[in-house]
């Protein structure tokens, strides 16, 4: 063999060594946090992937008609099991990118979306010495100081923290968030390698937009990492909801709150998996409009908005109750936006093409100096409108979720410009869209919409509307001024 090659061989076979072992290198609680391992991580994941891409395009074009969905879904399935185990060693940024994807319905098929979806309850668990040395270090005492008892098994393990239950000095049942060590420098590195995270989100999620998703994620995950601004949106979202018999906020406990750990009420519960599989049709529907009246609700009367819509944050109760779970992610909405984005369905219900035109100018939907498609866009917002365009009972089935995949097109996304507000919407259609349709969420939505549309008509809440008896001050469709006051100074957290 030449020398030139020889040596060619050697290197490349060392470069190759030494990405595997950086690969591997994990810290104490497991976690990849340097840039180059997690960069190796994803990039042999991404690489992997592409290939089976390849080699799926070449066995459809040989395969029988009949064997080419079965061999399509077998692809999708091997991929998102090889990335569900990747994201939930990862943690941070992959681990939620996962819990996104998992509850979409347009283009994964069920075992795919199973495989992701364990995502949205558990991941593997940091060790327990871990978690005290967490506590005791941002609280500033022993854990006996602090808590009678605390259970060494977690209730759960996500993405960013995992939860123990615990029991307070004073006896309080008490539900205790633990931030993993190194998570934020993982975060940071993560959002580093955007390109690379984009890539992997189109590698197994074809009808998603990528670059908007990271964008979000990048503007988001700063307050995620400091359980202090998580406690302070906590509080405002229960003071918003505290007394309502059907949507509940746990209490936050002041005196178990750090930058890395957050105690709060216990809520225990159905996961959402479990309720599917148990509950009636009437309680599907109930649960439906809890969770319609406290995003909607929250949104457009009190303008905020919790921005992390997936399951895994909800528990439901035997009473009919819907427990709210993680406040790391809160949009503030400015009301004048929210006063356009209603006026573009107003728009359409009131086939004011002139109007909607104007609002989707002043939203920056189209850029100063592009040409405005004005029916690619009535038509694009008269899909993510059509529960509340017309005064009739719509349903959240399959097919309206299957249009979505033509909708969200890239040749489509590309005559948009998405500002980061319009991306919050975009995640909430949905990811709403999807949890309604598997609780088959079935209703007059018109007419809850005319609550936030027409205030003056102080139309009653969807809750309401199915028969639920509320106190007065739920029924009120006027903002709460609460909520409205100016967002309290965010606690430092580290820049990302």
């Amino acid at each position: 063999m030449l020398p030139w090659l020889l040596t060619f061989t050697l290197l490349s076979a060392a470069v190759a060594l030494a990405v595997f072992l950086l690969a591997r290198r994990r810290n104490a609680a497991g976690i990849q946090t340097s840039l180059t391992a997690r960069t190796a991580a994803v990039g042999g994941l991404v690489s992997r992937s592409l290939r089976r891409r390849l080699a799926l395009r070449a066995r459809l074009l040989l395969a029988r008609r009949h064997r080419r969905a079965e061999i399509e879904a077998a692809h999708h399935i091997q991929t998102a099991s090889e990335a569900a185990a990747l994201m939930g060693q990862m943690k941070g940024v992959f681990m939620k990118i996962g819990q996104i994807v998992s509850f979409t319905r347009d283009s994964l098929p069920e075992e795919a979306r199973q495989a992701l979806g364990a995502l949205q309850q558990d991941a593997p668990p940091m060790a327990f010495h871990l978690v005290r040395d967490v506590v005791e270090g941002d609280l500033g005492a022993p854990l006996a100081g602090h808590l009678r008892h605390i259970d060494e098994e977690p209730l759960a393990a996500a993405s960013i923290g995992q939860v123990h239950r615990a029991t307070a000095l004073d006896g309080r049942p008490v539900a205790l968030k633990v931030q993993y060590p190194g998570v934020d420098a993982a975060i940071r590195n993560d959002l580093r390698f955007s390109q690379g995270l984009a890539t992997l989100i189109g590698s197994f999620h074809k009808n998603a937009d990528p670059v908007a998703m990271v964008a979000e994620l990048k503007a988001r995950l700063e307050d995620e990492l400091d359980y202090r601004v998580e406690a302070d949106n906590q509080r405002l979202f229960h003071r918003l909801w505290d007394g309502h018999p059907v949507i509940r906020v746990p209490r936050v406990f002041d005196d178990l709150v750090g930058q890395h750990v957050l105690g709060q009420e216990l809520a225990e519960g159905l996961a959402f998996a479990d309720f599917l599989a148990a509950a009636t049709a009437d309680e599907k529907r109930l649960a439906a409009m809890a969770i319609h009246d406290f995003v909607f609700d929250s949104m457009h009367l009190h303008g905020v908005f919790n921005g992390d819509p997936h399951p895994g944050n909800y528990l439901f109760h035997p009473d009919g109750g819907v427990s709210f779970l993680d406040y790391g992610c809160v949009k503030r909405f400015d009301p004048a936006f929210l006063r356009d984005v209603r006026g573009l369905t107003i728009a359409q219900v009131d086939g004011d093409h002139a109007r909607f035109d104007e609002l989707v100018r002043r939203l920056a939907i189209v850029l100063p100096g592009r040409p405005l498609d004005h029916d690619f866009l009535w038509d694009f917002f008269g899909y993510h409108m059509a529960p509340f365009k017309e005064d009739r009972e719509f349903a959240f089935d399959d097919a309206y979720l299957k249009e979505a995949a033509h909708v969200m097109q890239q040749k489509h996304l590309k005559k948009l410009n998405l500002p980061p507000d319009l991306i919050f919407f975009n995640r909430i259609t949905f990811g709403l869209n999807a949890i309604f349709a598997a609780l088959g969420a079935r209703a007059n939505f018109h007419r809850v919409f005319r609550r936030y549309a027409y205030p003056e008509e102080d139309a009653p809440p969807a809750l309401a509307q199915i028969g639920v008896a509320l106190p007065p001050r739920f029924l009120s469709a006027r903002p709460d001024p609460v909520a409205a006051a100016p967002a309290p100074p965010p606690t430092a957290a580290p820049a990302l």
